[in-house]
């Protein structure tokens, strides 16, 4: 398969990178690219030695952006957030409540979400419709927020533009609160992969979760929720010869 230059001296494959997108979350990805970038800039000597930027990439120290499994963290997290600001709860209730990537949710508007019975839209990654229900619980928090707001509102504006956040800023305040609480290993997708753990854990229906996420297998949903791992860390926790 073709390699695609995802930056001027690094080159990955499209399952290389999305692999390797879904793994680490888009933010840290991107720092990680930059930083092998910069580091066969400045010492040209050693591309020699590295077997592929993909090898490179996944030993460079990155951490996986995991869920948060423990629901006295995500209440801690929510209850951080309220104290902060109104628009970071919010934001982190919609991801870890729909599942939705952070690309779809910053340019939702409020016509988008108020009095509907769900959220409909395409997605920006897979082009492909998506309808996703808003329950009660949802619906109450969605009027709460919204009660003050315009039709044509940005669900989440900057302060100063009024436009949507951009993901850099939603990955650094969401980030910065889920280090303060003592969740480690956050990115923009661990709201994502929290909505996904949690549904599974709860309805043990990876092929529904699958279709949710629109993933080509179960084997890739449940990788990418962790339960994998989570696997194989119990069949060796008590395993000895």
């Amino acid at each position: 398969m073709d390699k695609k230059q995802v930056a001027p001296f690094v080159y990955l494959t499209a399952g290389e990178y999305q692999y390797l997108l879904e793994k680490f979350g888009e933010y840290r990805l991107k720092e990680k690219i930059k930083q092998l970038n910069q580091s066969k800039i400045k010492q040209p000597e050693r591309q020699e030695s590295i077997v592929s930027d993909y090898h490179a990439l996944l030993s460079r120290g990155m951490q996986t952006v995991e869920p948060i499994r423990d629901k006295l963290l995500i209440q801690a997290m929510k209850d951080e957030l309220k104290r902060e600001s109104d628009r970071n709860y919010f934001l982190f209730v919609m991801g870890i409540n729909t599942g939705l990537r952070i690309s779809d949710l910053l340019p939702l508007q409020v016509r988008d979400v108020r009095g509907q019975t769900h959220i409909v839209l395409k997605e920006k990654k897979t082009n492909k419709a998506k309808r996703f229900l808003i329950n009660f619980e949802l619906r109450q928090q969605i009027d709460h927020y919204t009660i003050h707001m315009a039709d044509e509102d940005y669900l989440f504006s900057s302060y100063k533009t009024g436009l949507p956040i951009q993901r850099v800023q939603a990955y650094k305040v969401l980030n910065k609160t889920a280090r303060r609480v003592g969740i480690t290993n956050f990115g923009t997708h661990s709201m994502r992969k929290t909505f996904g753990f949690w549904h599974y854990t709860i309805n043990k229906n990876v092929a529904l979760l699958q279709d949710i996420f629109n993933h080509a297998s179960p084997d890739i949903t449940l990788r990418y929720i962790g339960i994998n791992q989570d696997i194989v860390d119990q069949s060796l926790a008590s395993f000895s010869l």
